[in-house]
């Protein structure tokens, strides 16, 4: 396992590896101080089992670097670290396809938890319980959404998952413009006013 961590406080980072040396024998912990360091690791590493990136850089920093990351390791999970959990900037950075956002004063045990989701193949944001985009996750979504029918339900799982409009009729066997429906009256119901914000919203309450 190898992981990056990408922030400009060096007692921060060192705190940081020595949290995640509980994940297992032998992680191999890389560093970097700006998202330009960070970015280079490219030319000999092409895929990293998870980056933590600070948004607070000096250089190219914030959420154009959370881009730049995910541009050069399109397979590696992300996870933003922040002192700030403003819901703009989570909502920014679910859309730029950060599997994660953990705020800097949470614990070290909630931390670890969050990050072993991420590593599961799941995500990680403020307000949002342990998902998976499982059956039981639909299951769940339908217990606490009674304002939504089944099906609205089964849509707003996938959207949440990634799929497209395309990809939710093939596997729901609706058209695009039945799908648009069920998505259109998802988005009044949640006061949503795009995809990534009815995603964002839908966890942030508990729905997944």
């Amino acid at each position: 396992m190898e992981i990056l961590i990408v922030d400009d406080h060096v007692l921060f980072r060192e705190g940081l590896k020595s949290l995640l040396a509980c994940f297992a024998d032998g992680v191999i912990i890389h560093e970097a101080g700006s998202v330009e360091a960070g970015l280079a690791l490219n030319l000999q590493h092409k895929e990293l089992s998870l980056i933590l990136l600070d948004l607070n850089l000096p250089g190219l920093n914030g959420l154009d670097g959370l881009k730049a990351f995910r541009q050069r390791f399109p397979g590696s999970p992300l996870v933003v670290l922040s002192g700030v959990d403003d819901e703009a900037i989570v909502a920014v950075a679910l859309r730029q396809g950060a599997q994660g956002f953990i705020s800097k004063s949470v614990s070290a045990e909630s931390m670890l938890n969050d990050l072993r989701r991420v590593l599961a193949g799941e995500s990680c944001f403020p307000g949002q319980g342990p998902h998976d985009g499982s059956v039981a996750a639909t299951q769940t979504l339908a217990k606490s959404a009674l304002h939504f029918t089944p099906r609205q339900i089964d849509v707003l799982a996938r959207l949440c998952e990634g799929h497209s409009n395309k990809e939710i009729g093939r596997d729901l066997g609706m058209s695009d413009n039945t799908v648009s429906t069920h998505l259109a009256a998802i988005f009044r119901a949640l006061g949503a006013r795009s995809r990534t914000e009815a995603a964002f919203l839908a966890r942030k309450k508990g729905l997944l």
